[in-house]
């Protein structure tokens, strides 16, 4: 598909938002482990809906139809719907949350949507077009969604009929980089080596290619596994075995030997102590890995001293740390010296203007 056509994770999720409440179906594709199902989380959060997230490539074409059951004189048959699968009217009430509020109705999340075999794709005409299952009618507070990887990609997919494909809104989606880091990382408190890193080398965030070797690769989804993992903790050579088996051996070892130049930054003690006078490194590891530190630990008392400090970097590296701040502490951007760093900023950052 043509890149104008495609669509950053902020945008997929707009569209999405824009079919459900047309009462159509959207399909979304992408490359593996860039955050289809955390998209489908967030919009079920955000609407109050329970998310019933199901893999169709595991499902029977009965499972989609019903089950042919006798009537209660043994003339003739009728179909049963599953319990717990499509919530149907006349079947289920809206369920009840955490704190035992009704929920808004549910989201069916149905991935790995184009891996399911034809047979089950076919069983799913009717629930997607009709909102029936067998003779049943899907529930009035149901919201449909699916996705799958592309075929492209070499992953396990079969393709749609013509009649399948006129039914669903397709939207293609691929990753953004700054869009993770303001959306994932920075309000998630990723470790501050991994956000350095990833900001000097941006293009180690997704590095699949489907032709690759490796037994993995970096994606969003393995980068959030090796945040788990090394958060709060030493990165050590052995704890780079493992890291390996979740980013890939070479860019495990990028990292781990990042990690080991991190241990020569300056520390936010060095900073507050002479802000005005404090070593700025010359080496850019250690540039990006300071900018993370501070960001790590930045509060209001000591934001004067920090961006005292920060305006002496090179300027991508203060862009970073002001973008940064407005999405990890929001209430600063009323803060003097934060507006006074935004100013002297504002053509470089808004060159249009």
């Amino acid at each position: 598909m043509d890149t104008v056509f495609q669509c950053t994770p902020r945008e997929t999720k707009r569209l999405i938002i824009e079919a459900m409440l047309a009462d159509l179906v959207p399909f979304v594709q992408s490359s593996p482990g860039i955050g289809k199902s955390s998209i489908a989380r967030g919009i079920s959060r955000e609407f109050g809906m329970k998310l019933l997230d199901e893999r169709l490539s595991t499902r029977e074409p009965v499972d989609l139809s019903g089950f042919a059951m006798k009537n209660e004189q043994g003339t003739r048959a009728r179909y049963m719907p599953l319990e717990d699968f499509v919530p149907l009217q006349g079947f289920d009430e809206i369920p009840k949350d955490e704190n035992g509020e009704d929920y808004e109705g549910w989201l069916l999340f149905f991935d790995e949507f184009n891996s399911a075999p034809r047979s089950v794709q076919a069983a799913a005409y009717k629930l997607i077009l009709d909102r029936e299952v067998g003779r049943h009618k899907v529930h009035s507070k149901v919201k449909m969604l699916c996705a799958g990887n592309l075929a492209t990609d070499r992953a396990i997919t079969n393709n749609f009929g013509t009649a399948m494909q006129s039914r669903l809104v397709h939207i293609e989606m691929r990753h953004d980089f700054a869009e993770w880091m303001e959306d994932v990382a920075l309000p998630n408190n990723y470790d501050p080596r991994i956000i350095a890193f990833l900001s000097q080398w941006p293009n180690k965030l997704m590095d699949f290619r489907p032709d690759h070797q490796e037994k993995t690769f970096a994606c969003p989804r393995t980068w959030e596994f090796v945040n788990k993992f090394v958060k709060g903790k030493e990165v050590t050579d052995e704890r780079a075995k493992f890291l390996a088996g979740t980013i890939t051996s070479g860019i495990a070892m990028e990292f781990n030997q990042f990690c080991k130049v991190w241990k020569e930054l300056v520390t936010v003690k060095e900073i507050l102590a002479d802000p005005a006078n404090c070593r700025v490194p010359e080496d850019p590891n250690i540039q990006w890995a300071t900018i993370g530190s501070m960001l790590d630990q930045i509060e209001d008392k000591i934001f004067d001293k920090l961006t005292t400090y920060v305006n002496r970097f090179d300027m991508g590296f203060k862009v970073l740390f002001y973008r940064s701040v407005m999405v990890r502490q929001p209430t600063l951007r009323n803060h003097k010296a934060f507006m006074k760093g935004m100013a002297e900023l504002s053509d470089y950052l808004n060159p249009n203007s």
